[in-house]
């Protein structure tokens, strides 16, 4: 007959007595069980012990969490949890180090568990953790014991981290600035300090005057990774305790200091496996660093500001100043007017008064700044853009400043600008630790990039709202973690491999339809040579280990490019003779994973340690755009590579010409 579903069976044991093989009533009080227990062993006043478990943190049993107790758990019987840290905080008051010492060694055992913890702060445990905390009499063992203590029994959340006194949080500060300090005793200062700046604002500006961040900057340069990590801690702490004016000033100064530098170099790409912990806090940093947009994005273009109205106009002139120079000579005012809208037209913007296109929040001024440092770091690609588009008389030209506005308003949302810091996220991208300006340097590339995909694409007018879809936001990739494969990572932007191949061969099909009747199937599927092509997805962190599966990067040679339509045997031929489709959706390529002679040869791009080190996904993909059709069947995506520091080379394909300025793409 099989046992009740309310008994378990258990073994309790206990020291120097022969453990006992009870079945345990879960019905029947818990003192009652004691009793038994200890009548087995001869043990009087049963209410002084109380039962444990024996693995893990050695939790106290109550009536609260016998539940988790199961079939073959091991019990031990111990002494009762009151009279346990009786005994213990009677030891912290001995004038013997070594009994200071043991009591302290037992406290951080028991400390972990609510019973026991409730037991020691109604009993004034933390005043006397406290009082060997200020006394620092010993700056050893002791002293890393009893922070240990202190932080496990405030965890528990029973007293607030404001009712610290300011003495003892200068105490504290004390151990963090001094120079020569036990190993293990900053890192519990850091971590009980970083606890205060979260929890109490007023506490907080006592850390932050006391703690200088020069001081943070050489706890971050050592060699040990929880010191890092903690002086991370509380310096992520103190700038999201800050007002955003005093933010900014405090992030200037660490870049002055050349912070940035030293996480990608040393932390980011450290011979260490970089730890969650650490990850979480880049993350904060991130988004810390590109919360400073948030002001710009969310401001818009004022029409009777003189300084935004010169950078306007900057703009334009930066696109056709030898023409307005020409055109404009000798012109009455109203001419010269008709003509700057006419430019600002030409330009891209939906109005000839392009105030009305930037009133829009977001991007709000963050779209003009963005559109103000391609133009001044980039000008012979920004012009080239602006005059290439604005030159064309048929419906396909990509108007730059409408792309611009639109591309910002896309970063913004992938990189989550203005969103609250989440407290377990990690995915951090080292490329805004890699070089300054990391956000207009992205957009400078996703703008020619885009223009580029938009020519392939023979898009048109028409097609430019329906095509401006956030990867993510129909398929829920946008909270993504890790990559675990193309449709794991986008599952909104790209079909599979066998939706890819079914849409392919209705696409060609369609084409050869229509190129037999005469007409035009739209934005038709052009194939060209292989060429490595990063996918703009959310930021994740730096992958550990080599990816599920990885392919080969040895190109097949190119084919030569075929026009739009070309009737039914020319599509046969293309497909004949181009890349299998399915291939563009492979898994994300490691440097680290290939051979040393398939090694990709783009440095401007993403390739070999770059594609490792930047933390975006990359895909192997021929340059394919796909019909209509396909955006109808799924959203599109825009492919975006990584900018490289200024005056990187970025190889062209086909040994093409080696653009030099920052963002151009081959």
């Amino acid at each position: 007959m099989a046992p009740p579903r309310n008994v378990v069976k258990i073994a309790v044991q206990m020291p120097d007595a022969i453990p006992q093989l009870i079945q345990l009533d879960q019905a029947k009080p818990l003192a009652a069980v004691l009793k038994e227990v200890c009548d087995a062993w001869s043990l009087v006043h049963s209410e002084r012990y109380a039962l444990q478990f024996a693995d893990g943190h050695r939790s106290y049993i109550t009536e609260n969490n016998r539940t988790e107790i199961k079939n073959g758990s091991i019990l031990c019987l111990s002494t009762a949890p009151d009279l346990e840290a009786e005994r213990l905080l009677g030891g912290l008051q001995s004038g013997s180090r070594e009994r200071r010492r043991e009591a302290l060694q037992h406290l951080v055992l028991l400390a972990p568990d609510v019973t026991f913890a409730q037991e020691v702060i109604s009993r004034d445990g933390l005043q006397r953790l406290g009082t060997i905390i200020e006394d620092g009499d010993d700056l050893g063992e002791v002293l890393t014991l009893a922070l240990r203590a202190f932080l496990e029994l405030m965890e528990h959340g029973m007293v607030s981290w404001e009712t610290l006194s300011i003495p003892f949080v200068r105490k504290v500060v004390c151990y963090v600035n001094m120079n020569l300090m036990d190993a293990s005793v900053q890192p519990l200062a850091l971590r009980l300090l970083e606890s205060v700046t979260l929890s109490s604002p007023a506490l907080g500006q006592l850390v932050k005057s006391e703690v200088p961040l020069d001081r943070l900057l050489v706890h971050l340069q050592v060699m040990n990774q929880q010191l890092q990590t903690k002086a991370m801690a509380l310096l992520t702490a103190l700038l999201q305790g800050a007002d955003p004016a005093e933010r900014k000033h405090m992030l200037g100064y660490l870049w002055q200091r050349n912070l940035r530098q030293f996480i990608y170099k040393n932390i980011i790409h450290s011979a260490t496996p970089l730890g969650d912990e650490m990850a979480h806090h880049l993350y904060v940093l991130q988004a810390l660093m590109l919360g400073l947009l948030e002001p710009r994005m969310r401001t818009p273009l004022d029409p009777y500001s003189q300084e935004q109205r010169e950078q306007l106009q900057a703009l334009r002139q930066a696109a056709f100043e030898s023409e307005g120079e020409s055109l404009g000579t000798g012109l009455s005012a109203d001419r010269r007017r008709s003509l700057c809208a006419r430019e600002f037209r030409k330009l891209g913007f939906s109005n000839s008064n392009p105030a009305q296109d930037l009133e829009r929040v977001p991007p709000g001024l963050l779209a003009l700044d963005n559109m103000l440092y391609f133009s001044r770091h980039a000008p012979s690609a920004y012009s080239r853009l602006v005059l290439e588009n604005s030159s064309r008389e048929d419906k396909h030209e990509c108007p730059f400043a409408r792309s611009s506005i639109q591309l910002t308003v896309l970063l913004c949302e992938l990189l989550r600008v203005g969103e609250p810091c989440s407290e377990t996220a990690q995915d951090f991208s080292p490329m805004f630790f890699g070089q300054d300006q990391s956000f207009h340097e992205l957009f400078c590339v996703s703008i020619q990039l885009l223009n580029k995909t938009w020519k392939e694409m023979r898009a048109t007018q028409e097609d430019f709202d329906k095509n401006w879809v956030a990867p993510g936001h129909a398929g829920g990739a946008g909270a993504a973690g890790p990559y675990a494969g193309p449709e794991a990572q986008l599952p909104g932007a790209f079909p599979n491999q066998g939706e890819c191949t079914s849409l392919w061969g209705g696409a060609a099909a369609e084409a050869d339809r229509a190129a037999a009747s005469g007409g035009h199937a739209g934005p038709s599927h052009t194939v060209s040579c292989w060429e490595w092509v990063p996918v703009l997805a959310p930021p994740a962190p730096v992958p550990h280990g080599p990816c599920p599966r990885s392919v080969p990067v040895s190109k097949p040679s190119p084919c030569p490019l075929r026009p739009p339509t070309q009737g039914a045997t020319g599509e046969a031929e293309a497909r004949a003779h181009g890349p299998d489709p399915s291939a563009a959706f492979a898994p994300p390529l490691r440097g680290d994973t290939l051979p040393q002679n398939q090694q990709p040869e783009a440095p401007g791009w993403l390739n070999g340690q770059g594609l490792a080190e930047s933390g975006w996904v990359g895909i192997r993909a021929p340059r394919v755009i796909l019909p209509s059709s396909l955006f109808a069947h799924r959203q599109a995506v825009v492919l975006l590579p990584v900018p490289q520091p200024q005056g990187a080379a970025v190889r062209g394909r086909g040994g093409g010409r080696q653009p030099t300025h920052p963002g151009e793409p081959a």
